[in-house]
């Protein structure tokens, strides 16, 4: 049986074998890796321009980090030749293990190509679908590809969606949402249809910032996304909508929340009983601008009497590792981010919605 299997390797330096991505990943690989089948891995990595193999979005240097948790060779193939990488993998003994070139690299992989499809279909026999935070893409590497072979979930993502399922059935008040990072329309959109359930939505980053400015508010040179206001009118009215009160600043643009905002936000999360947090507080990517995240993570995970789930890559990346490594049992880490917040709002993911329901 040779599998192939779809997971996320979409991570940045530094920390990447720390990062929950790459520890997800590795964990399925372990559970799909045996002596007699053979194991294909397709990622993505970066939004590479198209049909442009930029060197710095390769998933080469993956090989030697793989090879290192899992304990044996990870064959890298560094072309797009399908013929020849059939005959590569049939030649290869059992128990073989390849990782392919970044699918993003591949002409019609953004665009659910049924060609590109049926291409990465022909190297192997079933197909399994482990990378949750691009499950609601219509890839072809998650998507067309299911029209040629058997397909089903994999175990980190059932593991992932048991687990949002049971917090999401009845969540306990109150319920608390932190959103922050640099998108707005996906994650403000999604929030229009958690509001009603929750009691307090908290914001920074991007959002905060969208927010601020809609209600009137001086926000400078600030990022915010006056496109998509008309259509936020419940978010930017709500009383349950809090923004923060003070920042760190420079050159009069706004990169984190400042203290106030901390104690408030602080004094929010520890009396929740359900807390879903997604992006980070401020422009992580510079230490000073990253004080307000790790104090907001410090808020979230001494509450331990909340049901807590923490999900995205730019989350996942700035929260401190010993908070991740020393987390309590009633916290989720979710390796989806954009995902996570569509499946938690009901919408579909159209690469789960693809896979074989009986499987």
């Amino acid at each position: 049986m040779t599998s192939i299997l779809r997971t996320n390797l979409d991570i940045k330096s530094p920390g990447i074998r720390k990062n929950p991505r790459f520890r997800a990943a590795v964990t399925s690989i372990k559970l799909l890796v045996s002596p007699d089948d053979k194991l294909i891995i397709l990622s993505h990595f970066g939004r590479p321009s198209p049909e442009k193999m930029e060197k710095d979005l390769s998933l080469k240097p993956f090989v030697p980090l793989l090879q290192r948790e899992i304990g044996k060779k990870v064959f890298f193939l560094d072309n797009f030749d399908f013929p020849q990488i059939r005959k590569s993998i049939e030649s290869a003994p059992g128990g073989s293990v390849f990782l392919l070139e970044n699918v993003r690299y591949l002409k019609g992989e953004l665009e659910d190509d049924i060609e590109l499809g049926r291409n990465l279909a022909s190297l192997g026999e079933r197909f399994i679908n482990d990378d949750f935070a691009s499950s609601h893409r219509k890839h072809a590497s998650l998507s067309a590809i299911t029209r040629f072979i058997p397909s089903s979930a994999g175990p980190q993502i059932k593991h992932e969606l048991e687990h949002l399922r049971l917090i999401m059935a009845a969540p306990e008040k109150p319920f608390v949402i932190i959103i922050g990072g640099a998108k707005v329309s996906d994650k403000l959109g999604v929030l229009k249809k958690l509001l009603p359930r929750a009691d307090a939505v908290l914001l920074g980053g991007v959002p905060a910032n969208t927010v601020l400015q809609a209600r009137g508010r001086d926000i400078g040179a600030s990022l915010a996304d006056q496109d998509i206001v008309s259509q936020l009118h419940e978010i930017v009215q709500s009383e349950k909508v809090i923004v923060p009160d003070d920042f760190r600043k420079e050159k009069d643009i706004i990169y984190d929340i400042g203290p106030r905002t901390v104690k408030k936000y602080t004094a929010v999360i520890g009396t929740a009983r359900n807390i879903i947090w997604n992006g980070p507080m401020g422009f992580t990517e510079k230490r000073k601008f990253a004080r307000g995240t790790r104090d907001i993570a410090r808020a979230v995970f001494a509450n331990r009497h909340a049901k807590t789930i923490i999900g995205g890559g730019d989350t996942l990346s700035a929260v401190p590792y010993r908070f991740l490594k020393n987390s309590s049992k009633n916290i989720l880490i979710s390796t989806g981010g954009g995902a996570m917040l569509l499946f938690l709002a009901g919408e579909p993911l159209p690469a789960l919605e693809s896979l074989d329901k009986t499987k």
